[in-house]
């Protein structure tokens, strides 16, 4: 290619990529003048190459994913949210704990004294059910592991064979995460299913410091998505809780999924799962994989929250999973993936 072809091409490939979007949002490439078409003889193969990499319009998010995950999430919860007639709630709650085995033996109070769907499946379990294990780490949530162990490295293993980005997930290097020379960091999957009560408890006595929601899609998050999708729950709509226990950070993650983006917590305000997005937000701009799920709203508390092993911190109100990351300078764990915990049984503990 001779240099006038060379400053031809350049200054035509500049103006299609300047070529105003807002004509049609719509549009996934970039226009290609036709007297760089007519001049194509001309452009060697390197110069063909040089043109595909073009920047290329991506798609809007209103037609990826969140047409129907954050959709269809915030539609189901105005659903689940919607009053329902007395007579009609004994019934539909019984059906519901049939379908998804609930233990109806330990709801509180009669199911025709929950007003709605989203109150019966965030409800309170009788006092006394889930008693605190003492001598280590506690189960946040009654749940299913899907992976525990030590986190090598920012690639960390979301279920077997598949992993996420834990840079991406907390939006921090893991390596600023450690306060001390001889301690590592762990981590620990728990995936609540439809039955399983959904209020979100300490597993540990620590202090929260900074809470960060990442708004994001909201893919299913059981088994075979989670096999498809690397790095699923840091592209998931989430709220992050980081602070620091005896042993140094310590962070509780909710994850929100497909149907199950509302969250709420005890202490503290944030409005998720919401249909109205802030497009200003790099992740929600625009389908990008390195983009999705990195952009957060945080806030660093002036008075750290104090948080009591079993307490309380917040609820999903549609379930989804739960992962804590944390450092300790020699953690064993006493579960493994596969297995089926409940909130206040013991999880781990530091080696003596």
């Amino acid at each position: 290619m001779t240099k006038k072809n060379t400053s031809t091409a350049t200054a035509a490939a500049n103006n299609a990529t300047a070529a105003p979007a807002s004509r049609n949002p719509l549009r996934f490439v970039s226009v290609i003048p036709k007297s760089l078409l007519r001049s194509s003889q001309n452009i060697t193969r390197k110069g063909w190459s040089m043109i595909r990499r073009l920047p290329i319009k991506k798609p809007p998010q209103l037609i990826r994913w969140d047409l129907l995950g954050v959709t269809a999430s915030y539609i189901w919860g105005l659903v689940n949210r919607r009053r329902l007639p007395v007579a009609l709630r004994s019934p539909l709650y019984s059906a519901w704990a049939y379908t998804f085995k609930c233990n109806m033996d330990e709801i509180p109070a009669p199911l025709d004294t929950y007003p709605s769907l989203a109150e019966f499946f965030s409800r309170p379990i009788k006092e006394g059910t889930r008693p605190i294990a003492e001598g280590g780490m506690v189960s946040p949530v009654d749940g299913r592991v899907l992976a525990c162990g030590e986190v090598l490295g920012d690639k960390v293993e979301q279920v077997k064979g598949v992993t996420y980005s834990l840079q991406q997930f907390l939006g921090c290097e893991p390596s600023s995460l450690l306060q001390r020379s001889n301690t590592k960091l762990y981590q620990c999957i728990l995936y609540l299913s439809p039955g399983d009560y959904h209020r979100i408890h300490s597993s540990e006595d620590w202090t929260i410091n900074k809470r960060s929601h990442f708004p994001g899609t909201l893919f299913p998050v059981n088994k075979p998505f989670l096999k498809l999708i690397p790095s699923l729950f840091a592209l998931n709509e989430r709220i992050v809780l980081m602070g620091d226990w005896t042993q140094g950070f310590y962070s509780l993650t909710a994850v929100g999924a497909y149907n199950v983006g509302s969250i709420s917590l005890s202490f503290d305000e944030v409005n998720s799962n919401r249909i109205t997005r802030d497009f200003r937000c790099k992740n929600l701009e625009y389908f990008s994989m390195k983009g999705v799920g990195s952009h957060s709203y945080d806030r660093e508390y002036e008075h750290p929250v104090e948080q009591v092993k079993g307490q309380e911190i917040g609820q999903f109100h549609l379930g989804s999973t739960v992962v804590l990351i944390f450092e300790a300078e020699d953690f064993e764990f006493n579960v493994q993936a596969g297995d089926y915990c409940k909130m206040g049984s013991l999880i781990g503990s530091i080696k003596s």
